[in-house]
């Protein structure tokens, strides 16, 4: 051979070598003839085992059928192709383990016959890319969806507490005419009682579709848990039971309801995660006294009572290795995609800033118990209901009242009334606003609601300041987004009453700014 072509074959066989691609060459029959360096590092074989096998040996067992078909349709119309765009291919390593592939072909017709070169790329990182930028547009579609879901929500909220503040309304103004331990009395009580549980659903619902501060107030422990257990018989699947135990009432403690929902909400979701098949999920609450001994194990807490949220799951139950990592924040069991790893890192976060710990005890094939512990109030709860007879009452102080709902308005000027109060009612700020201008001075309070077609509470409180700096001034808002505090605090208003405000609290607020 010349020595011109020597060096020709030399400087190829270089460039075969140390191409970035990893290059395979085929006869007609299928028989590996040619590999390259990144060949070898791609599938996992050497060199010698590959020459003269079948190229069915690089490709899935799923796949291996149908492909002398694919070749041999190749061969009777032999042009490049580029393989892998809108389809998935993959090859098989030594180990077993596939790949991801992109494949170029091209015929080489030659004196010995026709064969076919293969230029093979690994396209993993590639596809992993695509699926974390799959699930940030995912999240971001999610995100989007709850920012609607919250704007949409916060709307309906506004009238619907507005719709809830005039049944509160008209209903206390009744409380007068009916007799003392009446039938009617009893049946007006439970529709107040109705009206304050609408607006908790209000809350729960705006509680799940945007983030918002947590508001903790002593509540039973058992009934939160109950009313949280309601909504979880929806969100489940149906081969999940759901069982409550306790007692109906339990111990008092002081507790952001969103906050409990949210707990039982991470803790079902993972239960029922681990009973995929279907299980039992029990659901309870206890009374524990936290011993010294108890203490010095866990130091966040302190001897005394706790009220406990006792989930317990048939599941699969946990090998030590993961129930020691399962309150890391993104550690996950499940595959990619069914879960973030965040479910039980936030019961550990929720429960810790309610002055608590939560206990994991789990075995495989025992189920997962969580104890979740909250110190126990010593005071009693007690109810908002309105019908004290302690209400505080006026003594014919001048209250101005602005609201753009003649209803709303209707009542609260009988309300203030029947309180001893001398009022004057108005719907829109411009009338409200010229009957303040013709005597500042006349008037011991205003109320206002906060959002109203002309202008909004805050904008009607700034221009009241400037015709009397020291008025008091009441905003009344059944709108659920927090309104900042520097813009309350910028136009002078004294208190913020979110609706439906009930008499007593209206009553009491009045007498401490008066005051």
């Amino acid at each position: 051979m010349p020595e011109s072509q020597r060096s020709i074959d030399i400087r190829l066989r270089a460039a075969v070598e140390s191409a970035p691609s990893g290059l395979l060459m085929v006869d007609a029959q299928g028989r590996i003839v040619l590999v390259n360096r990144m060949i070898e590092e791609l599938f996992g074989y050497s060199r010698e085992e590959l020459l003269g096998r079948p190229l069915e040996l690089l490709i899935p067992e799923r796949f291996r059928q149908g492909h002398p078909g694919f070749r041999a349709g190749f061969l009777a119309d032999p042009r490049m192709r580029r393989m892998g765009a809108g389809r998935d291919l993959y090859g098989r390593r030594k180990d077993g383990s596939e790949i991801p592939l992109e494949i170029g072909l091209t015929p080489v017709a030659t004196d010995e016959g026709m064969f076919v070169l293969s230029s093979i790329v690994d396209i993993s990182a590639r596809k992993q890319a695509e699926a974390a930028r799959s699930e940030l547009e995912a999240q971001l579609r999610h995100a989007q969806k709850l920012e609607a879901l919250g704007t949409l929500a916060g709307g309906v909220a506004h009238e619907f507490n507005n719709v809830l503040q005039g049944i509160v309304g008209y209903a206390e103004l009744l409380n007068p005419e009916l007799p003392r331990g009446s039938r009617a009395e009893a049946d007006l009580r439970e529709v107040l009682r109705m009206a304050e549980r609408g607006q908790e659903v209000v809350q729960r619902i705006l509680a799940f579709s945007r983030r918002q501060e947590q508001v903790r107030k002593p509540q039973d422990l058992a009934r939160a848990v109950q009313q949280a257990v309601k909504l979880l018989r929806n969100t489940l699947p149906p081969s999940v039971e759901i069982r409550i135990n306790g007692e109906r009432a339990g111990p008092t403690v002081m507790a952001d309801t969103t906050a409990l929902h949210q707990i039982l909400m991470n803790l079902a979701n993972n239960a029922a995660h681990a009973m995929p098949g279907g299980g039992v999920l029990d659901v309870g609450v206890e009374r524990q006294f936290v011993r010294d001994s108890f203490v010095r194990a866990h130091p966040e807490l302190r001897e005394g009572w706790y009220g406990v949220i006792v989930v317990t799951d048939t599941g699969a139950g946990m090998s030590e290795d993961v129930r020691e990592r399962a309150f890391e924040p993104f550690f996950t069991t499940k595959p990619p995609g069914a879960g973030t790893g965040l479910g039980l890192s936030m019961v550990h976060g929720l429960v810790r800033e309610h002055g608590g710990v939560v206990l994991l005890e789990s075995a495989p094939g025992q189920g997962t118990t969580v104890r979740c512990y909250f110190p126990e109030l010593d005071t009693e709860g007690e109810g908002s209901m309105a019908f004290d007879s302690d209400i505080p009452r006026g003594n014919g102080e001048r209250i101005l009242v602005l609201d753009d709902e003649p209803r709303i308005a209707g009542f609260m000027e009988r309300w203030l009334d029947d309180l001893g109060y001398a009022v004057k009612v108005e719907t829109r700020p411009e009338a409200a606003l010229k009957l303040l201008g013709e005597a500042p001075g006349d008037w011991d309070l205003v109320m206002t609601d906060y959002l109203m077609p002309a202008m909004t509470g805050l904008e009607f409180a700034s221009r009241l300041r400037e015709l009397n700096p020291t008025v008091p001034i009441v905003l009344t808002t059944g709108f659920v987004e927090d309104i900042p505090e520097e813009a309350i605090r910028g136009a002078g208003v004294g208190k913020v009453l979110r609706k439906p405000v009930f008499m007593k609290a209206l009553a009491e607020t009045l007498r401490e700014l008066l005051a």
